[in-house]
């Protein structure tokens, strides 16, 4: 499977710029009883916009799955093995960019010591980017029109 990196490496950038505007903001939110409401925005903004982002590769997958009928249609290969080599091609960029902003926004705000916790934020937002790519691309399957696609995946 082929990545667009173009659109992979604009999202890291956009991901990135966004996560020092919300570092700073959130900046050293603190641990006490006040700090909570504060932790639980920016943790929620973060991920609704990392998962909202990832609607903007859907047309990636649309032309993605139109190269997929015409090779599934010539029988060179399946829908298992697609969707394996997609998921398999898209995790380490995903794995980059949960990586990457992550720590930036973790480390700016000081969420918690402990390279555990950040771990596990990493995880979860790497998660549920996999989780939206993996919609959109069902999303793809089901509707080939671009404009549908993004408002049904939205």
């Amino acid at each position: 499977m082929h990545r667009d990196l173009g659109y992979y490496c604009l999202r890291l950038g956009i991901y990135i710029a966004l996560c020092v505007c919300v570092g700073t903001i959130f900046f050293d939110i603190g641990h006490n009883f006040g700090s909570i409401q504060a932790r639980g925005s920016m943790l929620m903004f973060v991920a609704a916009f990392w998962t909202f982002m990832a609607i903007g590769g859907f047309p990636s997958f649309v032309e993605d799955m139109k190269i997929f009928g015409r090779e599934r249609l010539n029988g060179h290969y399946g829908v298992g093995a697609y969707v394996i080599g997609n998921t398999i091609s898209s995790t380490p960029y995903l794995l980059l960019i949960s990586l990457i902003p992550g720590a930036i926004t973790y480390y700016l705000a000081r969420l918690q010591d402990g390279a555990e916790h950040f771990i596990y934020f990493a995880l979860v937002l790497f998660v549920c980017m996999m989780l939206v790519e993996s919609l959109m691309m069902i999303v793809a399957s089901l509707v080939p029109d671009f404009l549908m696609g993004i408002i049904t995946g939205a």
